[in-house]
This record gives C-alpha cells, structure tokens and sequence, in this order.
C-alpha cells in the first residue's frame, strides 16, 4: 500500500481545521464545561492512579495527568501533568505493541462511530478494553483502558481516555452504558455503514496509490470533493491521515 506523504500531511492540516471550523466561538458555558471535564480528568488521576487524557478537539490539545500508574511505566512521576499540542498521546500510545495498537484504533473507531449516532446519550456509554503497555525496560504491564466522548451540539468535542492497571485481560472488548449497566460486546457492532459507497470508492484509490488530483480525473469530479471526502473519511474514522484511514478500512473490511 503507498500512500503519498505530502497529500497525508495536507489531509492532517485540513482535519484540523476541520475540527475547529464545526465549532462555534467558545461561549462562557463552554468554558465551564471545559473546566468540568479538565476536573474529572484530574480526579480520575488522583483517585484512582491512573494515567488520564482529556483531549479538546476543538484547540487540539490533550491535557494528560499522571497517576501511579506513569511511574509504574516510567513515563512520568505521579502528579505530574503535561500539555500536548496535539490530540494524539504519543508518549503514552507509543508503550502499546503495534498489533495492540492498531486494534484499540479500530476498536475505538466502532465506538466514535456509535457515539456520534446517539448525540443526546452518548455520555452515558464508554468502552472498555484491555492491552499490554511496556515500560522502558520493555516489561509488559496489562492495562485497563475506558473512553468516554463528550458533544458540544452535534459534535463530539471531547475525548477523555482512562489507563488503568490491571491484573488481567479482558475476553473482549465491551461498550457499557454507565446508567443502566447494560454490556455490549463490542464485536456486535456493525461499522459496514461507516462509510458512504463514494467514500469507500475514493479511499480504496487512495490505498492502490493514486493521489488527490488522479482521483479526480478518474472519477470525473472536482479535485474540491475529493478533498472533502477525504476529510470526511479521516473525522468518521477518527484516525490522523489517509494512511491510518486505509490501514484500519483494510483490517475492518470496508475496502
């Protein structure tokens, strides 16, 4: 699979715009809620040692605190708290194996996706699944993993991740609706519809190599649509680029 580097870096920037154009000014209520959600993040980390990310789509910035458990994998001391500029954990993602890794995306991508069809519930559901994450000596620590996505309107603007350690896996991955308890094995989602025909279409040119403007030409349509479908592909897969895109879409059967 080639992908070209300079459309995927186009793509990042132009998903970030993306993600703060859906936004209206911040009011002063959204403010509190920011505030809020920055406040459980912090709780969770203290009460239950835990590493805890809270990421605000809309400034693209994720706001992790560390519990025990950064120590526990050497990444950093307890208590200690940091601001990337970017929605994407590396220091943290990077302690999960890549085969590990990659099934927590596409795991993650049934469950953006079944968030964003319940607009007015979606807080009430989390995921919940469990991994490997190595320390710097390479040692495997298991960890529990919970996320939450949390709207402003139609939009999810928030993503509030949880690790926790664990003392053994689960057999599979679940969605809990935190009010009624109610479980749902995460395999019984079908994330076929994910995708419109034209997207699945233009994303599997772009996996066989084709850039922005082939395409276009190919399918007899503006180099404008093709850009927005790509767009629109990366924010209902929730992944960083194409390349992310096409990896998951081949693992998930969609292309």
């Amino acid at each position: 699979m080639h992908i070209n580097n300079h459309d995927s870096e186009d793509l990042v920037t132009s998903l970030d715009d993306l993600f703060s154009q859906q936004f209206v000014l911040p009011s002063e209520r959204e403010e509190e809620k920011f505030e809020k959600y920055l406040g459980i993040a912090a709780m969770y980390a203290n009460i239950e040692s835990c590493i805890s990310v809270l990421s605000d789509l809309r400034t693209k910035r994720s706001y992790i605190f560390y519990g025990a458990l950064g120590e526990v994998l050497d990444i950093a001391k307890e208590g200690t708290t940091r601001v990337l500029d970017t929605i994407w954990e590396e220091e943290i993602l990077c302690r999960i194996p890549v085969a590990d890794l990659n099934r927590k995306r596409e795991e993650e991508i049934k469950f953006f996706t079944f968030v964003k069809k319940h607009p007015d519930s979606g807080h009430q559901f989390y995921m919940c699944s469990s991994f490997p994450m190595n320390d710097s000596a390479g040692k495997a620590i298991c960890v529990r993993h919970r996320i939450l996505y949390f709207h402003s309107g139609k939009e999810i603007r928030y993503a509030l991740c949880l690790y926790n350690a664990s003392q053994s896996y689960l057999l599979e991955s679940l969605i809990v609706n935190s009010r009624s308890g109610e479980e749902l094995p995460l395999y019984r989602i079908d994330s076929s519809g994910m995708l419109s025909d034209r997207e699945r279409e233009i994303l599997a040119l772009v996996s066989s190599g084709l850039s922005s403007k082939e395409i276009a030409t190919s399918l007899g349509i503006s180099l404008y649509t093709v850009s927005r479908h790509r767009q629109n592909i990366i924010s209902k897969m929730n992944v960083k680029n194409s390349s992310q895109a096409c990896q998951m879409a081949h693992q998930m059967g969609l292309i």
